[in-house]
């Protein structure tokens, strides 16, 4: 399926060096840059994969050691981009796998967080009209990658826990 409403956006990418996503500049002579724009499905994928969704209100988050859903352990517990009050009714940015910090190695794990990449790039996928493949596989006994890919564009990043 080819995207129906293209992507272009100012474009991020991983650096290796400060362990973090970074704005990218095109130098343009003279010591000076311009912030670069990307016209692939990369920076949507990145900020969905790399950021913290806010947990619903039945979530166990991994610091209750209680065991009692989230509505608990106070508004921050809750984590979040706190520009999601800005999105439309419902709508979230992120992914939940932050949840999974405790999470045991088993294929209940990975499912939970294969689930969680699926629905943090599924807002992506329906407003652009295109498809994402996303997944979830144990890369050690405390770690776990999750991917996510469209087109010829994919991202992964690492969870552990």
């Amino acid at each position: 399926m080819t995207a129906s409403v293209p992507f272009f956006q100012m474009a991020m990418a991983w650096s290796p060096r400060v362990m973090a996503c970074d704005l990218v500049i095109e130098p343009t002579g003279n010591g000076r840059g311009r912030i670069a724009i990307d016209d692939t499905a990369a920076t949507a994928l990145l900020i969905a994969l790399g950021t913290d969704r806010r947990a619903e209100p039945d979530d166990t988050l991994p610091d209750d050691v209680t065991g009692l859903p989230a509505q608990s352990a106070g508004l921050l517990a809750m984590r979040g981009w706190v520009g999601d009050i800005c999105l439309p009714e419902g709508q979230r940015l992120g992914t939940r796998a932050w949840l999974e910090a405790r999470g045991k190695v088993t294929e209940e794990t990975r499912a939970r967080l294969a689930g969680y990449t699926a629905e943090s790039v599924e807002p992506i996928a329906d407003y652009h009209g295109t498809d994402i493949t996303t997944g979830a596989a144990w890369l050690t006994d405390d770690t776990i990658q999750i991917t996510a890919q469209e087109s010829a564009t994919s991202v992964a990043t690492v969870v552990g826990s």
